[in-house]
């Protein structure tokens, strides 16, 4: 033979007997393959086209006979030889496969000495034939071996038939049950009377298992004892308590989550001669037992129920569902439970709001009260407090008064020399009323008394000498924390609204003060159709991530700071959105110590 052998399909169910075959063949040089079954045998050898198949007439499914029969229908496997391997011997069985289109037959056992010489000797040429006149009698013999095959089938599937028209009855039933739960959990879920939950579920339950008798038990709020209800003709109705400490509820303790129990199982639990003595089934009966543990402490017990029947046992169907109406029974009285626990809360909370909601006016009108006697302490602070701002001015109207009243009564004084020595004295006078007018009006404005919120035209140095002197005043800015004045802007007057500045000046003196400083700069700068002011502090330093988002708004959501840094102050977003109303703006500028904020404003 030449390196190139055929290639040869063996479609054979038992893997060992594959194995021997791919053994002694491999070694010969063949290259096989291997199927298990005739359906797949088929699709490999219309893939393959091997030169020779191996056929096993025992197969799974198609028989061997009916896969040469197949095989000898497609014309593509013309030459393919089909060889049967099979442990049939007799000589009917070897005509069959020789009608059905197999070229040669091998018996098994196979000898492996003379296994590869048989297959080669077919590859070369050899064919078995039937003897003449031996054609009708193997076509009737394999004619009657269908039939019996055909008889056999047709056995197997009436009884699949009847299998499954058996499972399809079971299912429709247990749909019908599962139904008629899901009905039930849909009505009891709303309900709020535990009576008429009762009711329902065990009266639903008593009729879709038919049972004789039926009793369930709950733990009692108090934990001692266990609450009886068993379902009658007429409806549920109490029965007899059961202690916390009775054995059965020891037994029933022991069980794990979810057991249900029927049967010898039942009969067998020491549970059954208590559950006689208690009448929850009798000697004769099937009895089912089912406990149920709570959902909010699973080791303790929330209830059990116990039912029989005399007519037959509990199917595994019917202990589920036992299981699932014994559940919905549970979840419901609990949502019932706990919804009354909440209406009653509810109207406690009503009537404690009705009560908060008159003590909140109450409240609101002592807080008013309050507030307006706080204003007027706070007030009477800061005019105690600006009264001493207006020591000075009035003491130089009181003796440039004194000076000018002096030079008038004077009998020897001119006209010419009295206007020249009133001169200085009127123009004290002058900037003495100025002062206190200015300062009278600033605390008018601070006591909500001025127009602060109308437009006027505004002197931004002497607004900013004011503030400083009412931030003072009101304890803002210590007495001992020098602030060095450096007004040098050439153009300071603005029309705008007195309010948005003294905000604006109060939020950056603030922001300053955050820092604890020593000392504090106000400069200001400027030219003719810009004014430029900043306010420096030595203060603790600011960290370069908080300084870039100072003027972000929600202050709040700002990262937390090391110990060494400060915040910027809560009032710079406020500074921004001033500053864009009038086209200006509002930087930090970054410094070696403390921090310096940089305000500039349009003139023009």
């Amino acid at each position: 033979m030449t390196d190139s052998r055929p290639g040869i399909l063996c479609i054979e169910d038992n893997p060992m007997n594959w194995r021997l075959v791919q053994r002694l063949l491999s070694q010969a040089g063949y290259d096989m393959h291997w199927a298990e079954d005739g359906l797949k045998g088929c699709d490999m050898a219309l893939e393959l086209k091997p030169a020779l198949i191996l056929l096993d007439i025992n197969l799974p499914g198609l028989s061997g006979f009916e896969v040469a029969m197949k095989l000898r229908q497609n014309p593509s496997l013309d030459g393919t030889l089909i060889v049967a391997l099979t442990a049939k011997t007799m000589r009917s069985d070897r005509e069959t496969a020789l009608v059905t289109g197999c070229d040669g037959f091998i018996p098994k056992p196979i000898d492996p000495f003379l296994f590869v010489s048989q297959v080669e000797a077919y590859l070369g040429g050899q064919r078995d034939r039937l003897d003449q006149g031996r054609e009708g009698a193997a076509l009737r013999q394999f004619s009657q071996q269908m039939v019996e095959r055909l008889e056999v089938q047709l056995k197997e599937a009436q009884e699949g038939n009847r299998k499954l028209l058996d499972v399809q009855d079971e299912l429709e039933q247990r749909s019908h049950h599962l139904s008629r739960l899901l009905s039930l959990s849909k009505d009891v879920i709303p309900l709020r009377d535990e009576g008429e939950i009762l009711a329902r579920v065990l009266r639903q339950l008593h009729q879709e298992l038919r049972l004789d008798r039926l009793r369930a038990y709950r733990v009692h709020g108090s934990g001692a004892y266990f609450q009886g209800t068993t379902m009658t003709p007429e409806g549920p109705e109490e029965t007899s308590v059961l202690p916390g400490s009775h054995p059965l509820i020891a037994w029933l303790e022991g069980l794990p989550v979810g057991s249900v129990l029927s049967g010898s199982e039942l009969r067998q639990s020491v549970a059954w001669q208590l559950g006689i003595e208690l009448g929850l089934w009798t000697p004769r009966t099937q009895a089912l037992m089912l406990s149920l543990r709570s959902r909010s402490e699973e080791r303790s017990l929330w209830g059990f129920l116990a039912a029989d029947r005399f007519d037959r046992a509990f199917e595994p169907f019917e202990m589920e569902l036992a299981a699932l109406y014994v559940g919905i029974l549970q979840v419901s009285l609990e949502n019932a439970g706990l919804i009354t626990h909440l209406a009653e809360t509810s109207q406690a909370l009503s009537t404690s709001y009705k009560g908060l909601e008159s003590t909140y006016e109450a409240l609101k009108e002592a807080q008013k009260a309050l507030k307006i006697q706080d204003q007027k302490a706070v007030l009477g602070g800061l005019f105690m407090n600006m009264a001493s701002k207006f020591q000075a001015p009035l003491g130089t109207l009181k003796e440039e008064s004194a000076a000018l009243s002096l030079c008038l009564d004077r009998p020897d004084t001119t006209l010419p020399d009295l206007r020249k020595e009133c001169r200085p004295s009127i123009h004290q006078i002058r900037n003495a009323v100025r002062q206190v007018d200015e300062l009278v009006r600033a605390l008018l404005r601070r006591a909500g008394q001025g127009e602060a919120s109308s437009p006027e035209w505004i002197h931004l140095h002497d607004l900013l000498r004011q503030e400083l002197e009412l931030l003072r005043a009101e304890g803002v800015l210590p007495e001992f924390l020098p602030v060095a004045l450096d007004l040098q802007a050439p153009r300071d007057l603005l029309f705008g609204v007195y309010s948005d500045f003294t905000d604006l000046f109060g939020h950056l003196i603030g922001h300053a003060m955050e820092g604890h400083p020593e000392r504090i700069s106000l400069r200001t700068r400027g030219g003719g159709s810009h004014f430029r002011m900043e306010l420096e502090d030595d203060g603790v330093p600011i960290e370069a991530r908080m300084a870039e988002g100072a003027f972000e708004p929600f202050p709040d959501l700002r990262p937390k700071i090391t110990e060494a840094g400060r915040r910027p102050g809560r009032g710079l977003p406020a500074c921004s959105q001033l500053m864009a109303a009038y086209g200006g703006t509002v930087e930090m500028v970054p410094v070696a110590r403390g921090s310096l904020l940089r305000v500039g404003l349009p003139m023009e």
